[in-house]
């Protein structure tokens, strides 16, 4: 009987069409996966490049505001404002008055501190000589706290 079985190949009909559908099943698969990876991708992109829109737009809006307020600087009123400020300046026959600090007389050190240097109005009774902190203590609850 040996001599009536041939042998055409190693596996069975059967078995090569199973092992073709199971290839043919893990391409599906695969595809699948790589598509669905390419799809969250795509919409991940979109919605960056949705953000970065209204970013950009908000940055025009802002860059917008800015160039009215600065076409608003051109005004005459805005130009003698700010020759007031930075420049001291005057129109017509404004005068301008400059105070100088005499710094001729000599450096005060810790011990010649008089009542005088903490100001007007201000007293040695208040401000005791190297009490620091007890100092700003007091020109906090005088001076900043103001209830």
């Amino acid at each position: 009987m040996d001599k009536n079985v041939k042998f055409i190949g190693g596996l069975s009909r059967k078995t090569k069409i199973n092992i073709f559908v199971a290839v043919f099943l893990i391409f599906i698969l695969i595809s699948v996966f790589t598509s669905i990876n390419q799809i969250s991708r795509i919409i991940r992109n979109r919605e960056i490049i949705t953000e970065l829109e209204h970013q950009l737009n908000w940055e025009r809006q802002k860059n917008i505001g800015l160039l009215a307020e600065e076409k608003s600087l051109y005004t005459e009123e805005a130009i003698e404002l700010e020759a007031r400020k930075q420049f001291n300046m005057t129109k017509g026959e404004e005068t301008n008055y400059f105070v100088e600090i005499d710094e001729t007389s000599g450096g005060t050190s810790s011990e010649n501190i008089e009542a005088s240097d903490y100001g007007p109005g201000f007293s040695e009774s208040v401000y005791q000589k190297g009490e620091l902190w007890e100092n700003l203590r007091v020109f906090y609850n005088s001076e900043v706290k103001q209830d």
